[in-house]
């Protein structure tokens, strides 16, 4: 009696669909490098990412590549353009107040959410050790990349407070570093000291417990950023066609 052939362990289907899987794995784990290269400085606002380059770096074929930047594309970090190619965003003027506008509300209420989570006896200590850290940007010659990431940190310690969960999921972190990447180089030292200063004053509302005045504080001190890049040079800024 003829013996039947043992059937293949995976199908046409499963394997195009293991095939698509690695392929979304890969492209993640590019997505994410490139993320990652921005915000630890390797990338600016405006630079080309050349496809080339990407996959000898992540010794990968074009595909992973190319669903890497139009995922980024689509969350706002990457701009691809016909003929050009893709490069690392770079905000105009007007996406920057249309930002502001988002942000003025939602630092509010990270700070309102802290302040309140420290009323009912959470510790405010990463709060403080933040803000105690940005002390010394106040001085000429300190790095511009260390002070973005310290004030990253105070934000994040803001949102560690709060103790809610979707905060950190809804703040737009990566285009926050993007602008603040773009700006730093024209603001002025009294715009650093200012900014400083405007910190340890959100501080203060929030390790007092007062949501409301945690709050008006955070609210005055987007706002106040957004006046200093009013005042800024059109170079600092992406043109729009």
């Amino acid at each position: 009696m003829p013996q039947r052939k043992k059937s293949s362990s995976s199908t046409p289907s499963s394997t195009a669909s293991n095939k698509v899987a690695a392929v979304q794995s890969s492209s993640e784990r590019v997505a994410e490098g490139i993320i990652q290269s921005l915000l630890s400085g390797r990338y600016v606002p405006g630079q080309k990412l050349i496809e080339a380059d990407l996959t000898n770096q992540y010794n990968l074929s074009r595909g992973p590549i190319r669903e890497a930047l139009k995922r980024l594309t689509a969350e706002g970090i990457v701009t691809l353009e016909p003929h050009r190619g893709a490069s690392i965003r770079c905000f105009s003027r007007e996406e920057v107040t249309e930002m502001m506008v988002i942000l003025e509300v939602l630092v509010g209420l990270m700070a309102k959410l802290a302040a309140s989570a420290v009323k009912q006896g959470n510790d405010p200590k990463p709060l403080k050790e933040a803000n105690d850290l940005l002390g010394p940007y106040k001085e000429p010659g300190t790095s511009d990349l260390t002070y973005i990431e310290q004030r990253r940190n105070f934000y994040d310690a803001l949102i560690k407070i709060s103790s809610n969960s979707q905060l950190a999921k809804i703040t737009p972190t990566v285009e926050i570093h993007i602008i603040r990447a773009q700006t730093l180089p024209f603001l002025t030292e009294k715009d650093r000291n200012n900014r400083i200063h405007e910190y340890a004053d959100i501080t203060n509302a929030v390790l007092k417990g007062d949501s409301r005045l945690a709050e008006n504080t955070a609210r005055k001190h987007i706002r106040a950023t957004d006046k200093r890049f009013n005042t800024l040079p059109d170079e600092a800024f992406a043109i729009r066609n």
